[in-house]
């Protein structure tokens, strides 16, 4: 089996210490599209930039993010990952999520032998990765 995450998994480690990723990462290996880290560096800096986050927080956050990304694999934003976010899905999805989503099954397709489970706390991303046929474990 095979850990998809998204960054709402991450970003809740990263910024609160919430170990939900934890079991995430329990299942071996932990994939996930480049887009985990653009997104999670841009919520760190806004956080930063509102005050959410001071110099000791900053320092914290940034080392958990760098930890977690050295042990997931990142699938690129290539053209068929682009594409296929295009495309339709069964479960109405935000552009990101989509995103996320076609990295998952082009993971899912690549790997077939391996089981993906989708990590999100995202319900919309969860209804649509359920739709889509994925174990979702963090539904809410």
């Amino acid at each position: 089996m095979v850990a998809y995450l998204d960054s709402s998994v991450l970003l809740r480690y990263i910024l609160l210490g919430e170990a939900a990723i934890q079991h995430a990462l329990a299942w071996g290996r932990a994939v996930s599209s480049e887009l985990i880290e653009i997104e999670c560096r841009h919520v760190i800096q806004r956080c930063r930039m509102q005050g959410e986050l001071d110099d000791a927080g900053l320092v914290t956050a940034m080392d958990r993010l760098a930890q977690v990304l050295r042990g997931l694999s990142l699938i690129k934003l290539s053209d068929p990952v682009k594409k296929r976010s295009m495309g339709a899905f069964p479960v109405s999805v935000k552009t990101l999520d989509a995103l996320h989503l076609s990295s998952a099954l082009l993971l899912a397709e690549r790997e077939p032998e391996n089981t993906v489970l989708v990590f999100s706390h995202d319900l919309g991303l969860n209804r649509c990765a359920r739709a889509l046929g994925f174990r979702t474990p963090l539904l809410s």
